[in-house]
């Protein structure tokens, strides 16, 4: 391998790959990174057996001899955040690449190519094309919900889920639930559902307007074309069965309550500053009447806390707990200035709802209730 190539160009196609790369690993290995030359491409790929990241950029007759090796990943790219030089040479030689500038020679040791993991192939047997802005904002709005404990591994990744001409993101841990709608032009050849690791999201490029998916039972792959770079990852699907999430929706609308969400973070935020210290959920009761909307705690160790809200309430009066930091993370998941809550009783979930949306979108939040005994 022998290739000229400048050095912001080189980290940046380093920084793609390196998310996934350990710091540590029962598999040594894997932390390193596996670089490749041909007669017109420079790549590099990166695995932790969980996902898999690859980069490739056309350097035609920049590159002057073809090659692999296979190098410490993070030491790499922190060598190369320090090299001040624009343009540098890389090159293999026996057990050694070699980072060559006009001041100066770095040797990084390396490692056998063939003991690297071998690259792993898209699944090329389905695959739609999305616009990869909202992929991510879907994403946003769903993956601070899933489940951060592995005893029920479905619940720790998001569900998307295609059925006809509609794409759904859905994020729950068995307390709290995030349902995201989007009708899409492109019609698959079937409906699927796909538990997919938060971690895949978190790869995905944020400079790019759309994305190919590729996927089949136990993988998922993203594919971007970046002007002369290609990009591209893959990862294992989490195992099912996922819920069935619809159940757990509520369909009843005659106790909602509309309000100002900014406003109701606010009290919600101060009144949770009297919960007690040891309770990390901050229980929080919001008190229902038509007449006036309450939100109040209070704990031996700190004090009460109350206060009135402004908002429309429309239904039976009721008081109903619930886990202030899990709504919190709602309201701020939220765009729309104004939301509504609908309930059905103090023991069954809260549904809320954005009053604003797009066009041919849908996004709802369910919550539980917490136990509450005056």
């Amino acid at each position: 391998m022998r290739v000229k190539i400048a050095t912001e160009l080189f980290k940046r196609l380093l920084e793609r790959v390196i998310k996934i790369v350990p710091s540590r690993s029962t598999f040594p290995i894997l932390q390193n990174v596996y670089l490749s030359c041909d007669k017109e491409n420079f790549s590099i790929y990166s695995t932790d057996l969980d996902f898999w990241c690859y980069v490739e950029k056309k350097l035609g007759d920049s590159i002057k001899e073809k090659g692999e090796a296979v190098v410490f990943g993070r030491k790499l790219l922190e060598s190369l955040r320090e090299i001040s030089e624009p343009l540098l040479e890389l090159f293999v030689e026996e057990n050694t690449l070699s980072l060559k500038t006009s001041k100066g020679k770095f040797q990084f040791l390396t490692a056998p190519p063939e003991d690297f993991p071998k690259r792993e192939e898209l699944p090329k047997e389905n695959s739609f094309s999305f616009n990869n802005y909202l992929l991510i904002e879907m994403f946003e709005k769903t993956g601070f919900c899933v489940a951060k404990e592995t005893t029920r591994p479905a619940l720790t990744g998001v569900l998307l889920e295609t059925r006809d001409n509609e794409l759904r993101f859905v994020g729950t841990d068995g307390y709290r639930l995030s349902l995201y709608k989007k009708r899409i032009e492109e019609k698959l050849n079937k409906n699927i559902a796909l538990i997919i690791p938060p971690t895949a999201f978190e790869l995905l490029l944020e400079d790019v307007k759309d994305v190919r998916i590729y996927f089949d039972e136990s993988r998922i792959g993203f594919e971007y074309d970046l002007e002369g770079e290609k990009y591209l990852f893959i990862s294992r699907l989490i195992e099912g069965p996922y819920p069935d999430y619809e159940k757990a929706i509520p369909t009843v609308k005659e106790n909602y309550f509309t309000f100002d969400v900014k406003e109701f973070l606010k009290s919600l935020k101060l009144v949770s500053i009297f919960a007690r210290a040891e309770d990390k959920t901050k229980m929080v009761i919001l008190d229902l009447k038509e007449e006036r909307i309450k939100l109040f705690t209070e704990s031996a160790e700190v004090g009460k806390g109350e206060e009135e809200i402004r908002g429309k309430y429309v239904g039976e009066g009721m008081e109903i707990a619930f886990n202030a930091v899990y709504l919190q993370e709602i309201l701020n998941h939220i765009d729309s200035d104004k939301a509504t809550i609908y309930f059905t009783s103090p023991t069954s979930a809260m549904k809320i709802v954005p009053e604003e949306k797009k066009e041919g979108e849908e996004i709802l939040y369910l919550l539980m209730p917490m136990h509450y005994e005056r």
